[in-house]
């Protein structure tokens, strides 16, 4: 059984603090949630936090007014400690100080001298939110964990080999629209503006409504 700790930054409950969950975990105003919070924006049921495959799962249960990780507008996500939630008027961080910890170590393991400063000054300013030192976020929806990762997102594991076949046929199908349409693409001499012609950019964004489909799909469950 996998185990979450939620700070709650901002909103009616803040300081609140949820202490080693046991998962599955629900978030919502109504009673009978792992986490009642006293937000009228938020759904009576608005998420769940399971484990799967030894990592925290995020997903929105159709609420009305949605949910953000990051600052970005999701369906399901799978959560890492340093991550902020955004439900309603309220905004979670997760993990604990030394959960926190552990991640930036991890982090900085992997980054130059440089890098490895910026990392420690950004956690010290996510635990200075966390404690209140710091001014109150006047739009909680555009908040950003600076702990986000660096590149993309690692593959999925445990896949079997059919599951593992249609992940690498949807990324043949990404790539493939995204090659043609960097390969159309023109930047003019002295210009620093990429042009990309009308059907090419019809087929990004053809693409990305696919992908938003798809999304909300795998949220549905």
């Amino acid at each position: 059984m996998a185990y979450v700790t939620l700070r709650v930054l901002h909103g009616a409950d803040r300081g609140r603090t949820f202490d080693h969950l046991p998962t599955p975990v629900t978030i919502g105003r109504e009673e009978g949630n792992s986490i009642q919070l006293n937000d009228e924006r938020i759904s009576r049921y608005h998420l769940k936090l399971q484990e799967d495959n030894d990592k925290i799962v995020l997903t929105d249960l159709e609420s009305t007014n949605g949910t953000k990780v990051n600052g970005e507008d999701i369906q399901v996500r799978i959560l890492r400690d340093g991550d902020l939630i955004s439900v309603g008027r309220s905004l979670l961080l997760v993990g604990s100080h030394s959960d926190i910890d552990r991640r930036i170590a991890e982090i900085v393991a992997k980054l130059p001298g440089q890098a490895e400063a910026r990392a420690r000054q950004m956690g010290e300013r996510l635990e200075r939110i966390a404690t209140h030192e710091s001014d109150v976020v006047a739009d909680v929806s555009e908040v950003r964990s600076p702990l986000l990762p660096g590149g993309p997102p690692p593959l999925p594991g445990r896949l079997s080999p059919a599951q593992s076949a249609e992940v690498s046929e949807l990324l043949d199908y990404v790539q493939a629209i995204l090659c043609e349409a960097s390969e159309g693409a023109v930047m003019r001499p002295g210009n620093e503006v990429v042009e990309i012609d009308f059907a090419h950019w019809q087929a990004l964004l053809d693409l990305q409504a696919h992908l938003a489909e798809m999304l909300r799909q795998i949220g549905a469950g």
